[in-house]
């Protein structure tokens, strides 16, 4: 079995945060691994949302700034 990429979050996990969708906002529905690399550095710099919500964008945030999201596109 493949080891979870951060303690409690496994490949599962991974895949429910890029596929959630976005609960606000101009790109509420989108999943949030479709949310331009610009808003989430907008969301960063303003701060991340309190919760879970607040550390799946930052999650993507990094997927995306790190380039490492576009692997990821197919699983959507």
């Amino acid at each position: 079995m493949a080891e979870p990429l951060s303690p409690g979050l496994d490949q599962a996990g991974l895949l429910r945060i890029i596929r959630k969708p976005m609960p606000y906002g101009k790109y509420r529905g989108q999943p949030l691994l479709r949310l331009p690399l610009a808003y989430l550095c907008w969301m960063e710099r303003k701060g991340w949302p309190a919760g879970g919500l607040g550390a799946e964008l930052a999650l993507v945030y990094e997927l995306k700034h790190n380039g490492l999201d576009q692997s990821l596109y197919a699983l959507l």
